[in-house]
């Protein structure tokens, strides 16, 4: 049996601190393999170019180019590329924009790593992912009067 990694996952986050806990944590997981860690978003397309990352974990509070452009930039130049959104930010309308532009999932920072690391593994797998609050917030939204 093959020891290589299905999933290489780019982490963009302006908390390093963060970053570090989430490399830390997937090292630990056989199928997922760290492809790096971003600042802000400028950089991100010639980083894809050189990690060749599967999936991107992007937060939407970012220094540089919006995240809902990046995203909508990595689906029309990297189209195989898969972006989450893992963010403090969990609002309808972010929810809303980041599924308009192409995000594959959207999972709330409150809810943990182990969360977002099953979240990696549906995308992985070609399915749409929220983590529990995320779609709380959707559920929630989808019951106010209009």
């Amino acid at each position: 049996m093959k020891n290589t990694p299905i999933v290489r996952l780019m982490c963009v986050d302006d908390n390093e601190l963060l970053a570090a806990a989430i490399e830390k944590r997937i090292s630990l997981e056989p199928h997922v393999h760290w492809a790096g860690w971003l600042s802000q978003t400028d950089d991100l397309l010639d980083h894809l170019a050189q990690t060749k990352a599967d999936i991107v974990l992007l937060d939407i509070d970012m220094p540089g180019r919006s995240a809902f452009d990046v995203i909508g930039d990595l689906a029309e130049a990297a189209p195989d590329v898969r972006v989450i959104i893992f963010s403090g930010h969990v609002r309808g309308d972010y929810i809303d924009r980041a599924i308009e532009a192409g995000a594959w999932g959207y999972v709330s920072k409150s809810d943990g790593i182990d969360e977002m690391l099953a979240a990696v593994a549906r995308v992985a797998s070609g399915e749409f992912a929220l983590s529990p609050e995320v779609q709380i917030e959707q559920q929630r939204k989808m019951r106010l009067p209009i």
